[in-house]
């Protein structure tokens, strides 16, 4: 079993930060997407760029799977998912709703609600962002100076929806969270 996976067709960006803090993050190639051949974990990463083929190969296996991965999050399972990086996009292999515009810039993020456990995953101040939220049904959690969403969070059944257009890797604080002992790893 592995604490985190991370969808990709490249290499796997998160696996040092993981070991760094004492986790697993697996890599999970398109065509094994919730095949038996995907390992049982607690938190599903799905990069920034994953929507636009020149990052990554990526989106027909989260539309393919749109189903397992409701019930992975259902169940108690938690989806990281960064920004598209496309224009506009709507993330509609997510049960909730949710739209994004790409603006890539360093801007100044405010943290809006602290007591979510959205809230982990890093501090506000400077951050690279790849662009916001323009459409969503959950919280909002951090937002730029001018009020737009850049993380959002909606709990699904027993399981977590994230959604960040930050452009950083989590802090130790969310992956201690998301990968807890006390989480049960679920298969996608």
């Amino acid at each position: 079993m592995t604490d985190a996976s991370f969808i990709s067709d490249r290499g796997n960006v998160f696996e040092a930060a993981f070991n760094e803090f004492g986790y697993t993050c697996q890599k999970i190639v398109p065509q094994a997407f919730g095949s038996p051949f995907c390992q049982p974990s607690k938190l599903l990463i799905v990069p920034s760029g994953f929507a636009d083929p020149k990052y990554y190969k990526v989106l027909p296996a989260l539309k393919r799977n749109k189903e397992k991965i409701a019930e992975f999050i259902k169940n108690g399972g938690i989806v990281l998912a960064f920004g598209a990086m496309l224009d506009d996009y709507e993330y509609d292999w997510l049960p909730m709703k949710l739209k994004y515009n790409m603006q890539f810039k360093t801007r100044n993020v405010r943290l809006i609600k602290p007591d979510s456990p959205a809230a982990l995953l890093l501090e506000p101040g400077e951050k690279d962002c790849d662009g916001y939220f323009t459409e969503h049904d959950g919280e909002t959690i951090m937002t730029l100076d001018d009020g737009r969403p850049v993380l959002v969070h909606k709990q699904y059944g027993k399981g977590h929806i994230i959604a960040a257009s930050l452009h950083e890797y989590p802090s130790k604080k969310f992956i201690d969270w998301a990968c807890s002992k006390e989480r049960e790893s679920l298969t996608i």
